[in-house]
């Protein structure tokens, strides 16, 4: 190892031990801080779940209060008589569902049997256990907080004893809360995901399901603790809170989870470039003395380059001594007067070297001139030649005296060019014998070209046959872009220039869509127009069916008739009722199609299936029928996606498309497609497509609403021979629709009626079954007017009143009703529409007062107020959130604390909205009570359980509000909060 070497180590070694030690420190001191931190959230989340529990049970107090108060209850309970107990508590329970403040209010005697449950049965196990009955009974006092029931859902439950006579305790009234709304106030504080778990880890309720699949099962719920958790390429801040009931037992925890991944990875990104930065700076100190060594040492390493080059007879290497005062440039010095000695003894032996080298030189120039003339191959050899004739002459100048070098040149010279004329005559004659052989050749190529000509004509009608196949398939999507009740998409991928597959869509008429995929046998050309007939035909029939099994059949027959070369389709034809979400189709042969429920479970509807088309004439085929919901989606597929084969044979099949197809949500068409379409490309890797690839998807979004138009009736080609087997679909609007039901009455303006009757059409003929079938033409006759029968004197007209915020129903003036007939059958007149204006857009104001009374059921009307004054003025939501929390605290403490008479008091609520700043007041009458200063301040450096109560509520009021404040005037309070809504929004 060389000694800059050695030195430039034992730097580097202690620079990385000296990096290493602050690193470490750096380390520890960020690990101190991220617990910190830690202890600060766990504990500002788990003050604040415990204030909205609180809120939540203050608010079941005042219904607690009237139960508690009402002695006939309290007697029906003591004498156990539930029928007693659901008399008195019917009106009591009817006003709670009206507030919205319970979900769930229960009737318990003294031994905890239930006497009264708002669900209606007696017989479902009650909210609160045997042993916590037993507490409150032999304890005399309520319980509250978060509990969990029988069939482990959470609720904020408020349970009193009811007393009789003094102390003793009659029964027990159990009041609770829904947890959702605290849980949405703190998810929206928060902003994270909220879930509550039970004592064993499982889901009770959250806000992100699919979130929860990350952490179910692997999060304990005994102890408060913030966890960073890493799925993938995913990092989630995780807090457990354990949630404990009335008597601190724990019943599970609140674990909310939030996705710092874009935190985390800019915290490596700085670790990253911290570290480069180091490594930077010790790679450049190490690099500048590297440097000033290798300066240093460059004299001596010239001198042993210089020494190493004389060793090996070469004397072109340099020696340049800059400073010859130390004992590196002495040496070199000496070095460099030795090689000038050594280059003047050989430069007398190079003289007579390059002489004669300079001869033989021109000699073999002119030899290569000659050999260019040659062929390739020929040239090869002969300059093989002359590397062997000069080896030969090396040997001999090396081994001859002087006086015989010049006769011994010579002779080399002479073999050259014997051996050089006989390589030129050699190559004469395989010239001729080549020119002979190119000629024949030459025939061969033409003939060749010509027949390229014809393949490249032969690929390009090809080719203009697959664009003209995919160009008559529909490719414009969405194809019906006025049409918001269904989203559709197809694509097909051929295995070669043109397919054996198909599929059309078109509307039969406003309600009705229709859908056919087919495959036929085979590939190429003759496939390709057989599916293009079938393709015609479907969609020429299709209209003039009353079922898809009757437009098959007749389909079927076509086919069959003039079939030589015995190709053959499967199909799968459908019509879908987009008022009701109906489907009648019918399937030839076909893969059954997949039907995605709500994005998440897969049904295959196998249940009709008949004979591929082409096979057989006079055939009957069956039509069956299936309902799609809102947000269901229709895949149809050919044989190519379950067929498609891996390099090692193994098929595609239908499980693994159904497993693709699950769980994919209610997507786009589109992207259903492209999923699959990637999904079958990965199975199959690099293995050749042996087979068209086509899909058709559909996506349910909503049922069509009927219009209230006149539905004109269209010619009808009764298709004769054939009977529609399963189904009983008839394009044309046959029959009246539905009758509309009864809405809420509201005044309408002067109404514009419009009348809409139905005519029935008259029923196909029915015709002896013939071989072929015919297509007869007969127009719908006209309606004629019947008699008008007598009405009751009590009948009415309903009206229909149609707006564009909602469709009401009102009660016009009597009049009889007027019932026309059809070729004698009656049909129900449909009622009449009116329309009204649409409403004017709401205007924004940036000033309200609101004036409620001193009850806490006031709060729910105050914050919708509050919400539609934040929505006029465009303020960001959180405004409303914040406002409405602060608001709650201040005035839950002013009713619960401020009046002591029982009176009622108004307390008065002013908003004002200035230059970009919301300023709120508060005017209430009760006692003199300054929160901002008289509320003790809360110490959140104390764990929860050692934290006295109060002080929190006015602590997050300063917290959200810019500027707070209170002053007494005039017998009144009057407190003012100010935020600035600019700040907020930016």
């Amino acid at each position: 190892m060389l000694l800059r070497t050695r030195v430039t180590l034992i730097v580097s070694i202690t620079y990385s031990l000296l990096v290493a030690g602050l690193t470490f420190a750096g380390l520890k001191s960020e690990e101190l801080a991220d617990e910190r931190y830690a202890q600060a959230t766990l504990n500002g989340q788990e003050i604040f779940w415990r204030k909205l529990v609180e809120n939540t049970v203050q608010r079941l107090e005042t219904d607690a209060r009237g139960i508690a108060g009402n002695m006939q209850i309290v007697t029906a309970v003591d004498h156990r008589d539930p029928a007693q107990t659901l008399v008195h508590m019917g009106p009591l329970a009817e006003a709670m569902k009206t507030r919205g403040t319970v979900s769930r209010l229960e009737i318990l005697d003294r031994d905890g049997e239930l006497l009264y449950s708002s669900r209606g049965s007696l017989l479902e196990p009650p909210i609160l256990d045997a042993g916590t009955v037993r507490a409150i009974v032999d304890g005399k006092r309520p319980v509250r907080g978060v509990l969990q029931d029988a069939s482990r859902t959470f609720t904020a439950t408020l349970a009193f004893p009811l007393q009789i006579g003094g102390d003793e305790v009659a029964g027990i009234a159990v009041l609770a809360a829904d947890m959702q709304p605290p849980l949405s106030e703190f998810q929206a504080s928060t902003g994270s995901d909220i879930f509550l778990v039970d004592r064993n880890g499982h889901l009770a309720q959250g806000t992100n399901d699919a979130l929860w699949s990350v952490f179910n099962g692997k999060i304990s719920v005994r102890k408060s603790r913030l966890l960073t958790w890493a799925e993938g390429e995913k990092y989630y801040s995780v807090v457990v809170l354990p949630v404990q009931d009335g008597f601190n037992r724990v019943i599970g925890a609140l674990v909310t989870a939030r996705d710092v991944s874009e935190t985390q990875a800019r915290q490596r990104l700085i670790r990253v470039i911290a570290i480069g930065a180091v490594i930077g700076f010790l790679v450049l100190v190490l690099g500048i003395f590297y440097v000033y060594l290798r300066r240093s040492f460059h004299p001596l390493d010239e001198a042993i380059a210089v020494l190493n080059a004389l060793s090996r007879g070469d004397t072109s290497v340099t020696l340049e001594v800059r400073n010859d005062k130390d004992e590196i440039g002495r040496i070199a010095g000496t070095v460099g007067v030795f090689r000038e000695n050594t280059v003047k003894l050989d430069l007398m032996q190079q003289r007579r070297e390059r002489q004669r080298r300079r001869q033989e030189l021109f000699i073999r120039l002119q030899m290569l001139k000659l050999s260019e003339m040659l062929e390739e191959e020929a040239r090869a050899a002969i300059l093989s030649d002359m590397k062997q004739i000069e080896a030969m002459a090396e040997r001999k100048a090396g081994s001859e005296d002087s006086a015989d070098s010049g006769k011994g040149e010579l002779e080399v010279l002479g073999v050259a060019f014997q051996t050089m004329s006989d390589r030129i005559r050699e190559q004469h004659l395989s010239l001729e014998t080549l020119i002979a052989e190119r000629t024949r050749e030459a025939e061969v190529l033409r003939e060749a070209l010509r027949t390229r000509d014809q393949l490249n004509a032969l690929r390009q009608e090809l080719d203009f046959a697959r664009e003209l196949q995919l160009s008559s398939l529909p490719q414009v999507f969405p194809p019906f872009p006025d049409r918001d009740e269904f989203q559709i998409h197809a694509a097909m991928v051929p295995a070669k220039e043109v397919g054996g597959d198909f599929y059309d869509f078109f509307l039969l008429d406003h309600h009705h869509l229709g859908i056919v995929i087919g495959d036929a046998s085979g590939k190429g050309v003759p496939a390709a127009m057989f599916i293009a007939i079938a393709r015609s035909l479907i969609k020429a029939v299709a209209p003039l069916s009353r079922s898809p099994g009757e437009c098959l059949a007749f389909v079927n027959t076509m086919l069959s008739a003039d079939n030589p070369q015995t190709l053959f389709a499967t199909c799968f034809y459908a019509v879908v009722d987009t008022r009701s979400g109906e489907v009648a189709f019918c399937n030839a042969g076909h893969p059954p199609p997949l039907i995605l429920r709500q994005g998440q479970n897969v049904d295959a509807i196998r249940d009709v299936s008949g004979v591929a088309l082409g096979v057989m004439e006079d055939l009957e085929y069956d039509t069956g029928t299936f309902t799609i919901a809102p947000n269901d989606t229709i895949v149809l597929y050919t044989d190519g996606v379950t067929e498609a084969q891996d390099v090692s044979e193994t098929l595609y099949d239908e499980p693994r498309l159904i497993q693709t197809l699950r769980g994919l949500g209610p997507i786009h068409p589109e992207q259903v497609i492209a999923t699959v379409q990637r999904a079958v490309e990965a199975f199959v890797g690099d293995a050749p497509q042996f087979d068209d690839i086509t899909m058709l998807s559909l996506r349910f979004d909503r049922v069509s609403v009927h219009d209230g138009g006149i539905e004109t009736q269209q010619r009808r080609l009764m298709l004769t021979g054939f009977q529609g087997s399963g189904g009983d679909f008839v394009p044309e609007s046959s029959s009246p629709p539905s009758p509309t039901p009864p809405l809420a009455p509201v005044p309408p303006p002067a109404p514009i009626a419009v009348s809409v009757s139905a005519v029935r059409a008259p029923a196909a003929p029915t015709n002896p079954p013939a071989k072929r079938p015919r297509i007869m033409v007969q127009p719908v006759p006209a309606p004629t007017p019947a008699p008008t029968p007598t009405p009751a004197p009590s009948a009415k007209v309903p009206v229909m009143a149609v707006s564009t915020a909602k469709l009401v129903k009102t009660d016009g003036a009597p009049r009889p009703p007027v019932v026309p007939v059809v070729n004698g059958a009656s049909v129900t007149k449909r009622p009449r529409v009116v329309v009204q204006p649409p409403k004017p857009k709401p205007v924004p104001h940036t000033r309200l007062e609101v004036t409620i009374a001193n009850d806490l059921d006031e709060l729910a009307r105050l914050a919708g107020l509050v919400d539609e004054f934040v929505e006029r003025n465009s303020m960001p939501e959180r405004i409303s959130f914040n406002l409405n929390l602060c608001l709650d605290e201040l005035i839950t403490n002013i009713v619960s604390y401020g009046y002591e008479d029982g009176h009622h008091h108004d307390i008065h609520v002013k908003f004002a909205l200035d230059n970009g700043r919301l300023i709120t007041e508060i005017i209430d009458d009760g006692k003199e009570y300054n929160p901002f200063t008289d509320a003790p301040e809360p110490d959140l450096a104390l764990d929860v359980d050692d934290r006295p109560i109060g002080g929190l509520g006015v602590f997050l009021v300063k917290e959200f509000m810019d500027r707070t404040d209170y002053r007494r005037e005039g017998g009144t309070n009057i407190v003012t909060l100010e935020k600035n809504v600019t700040e907020q929004e930016s």
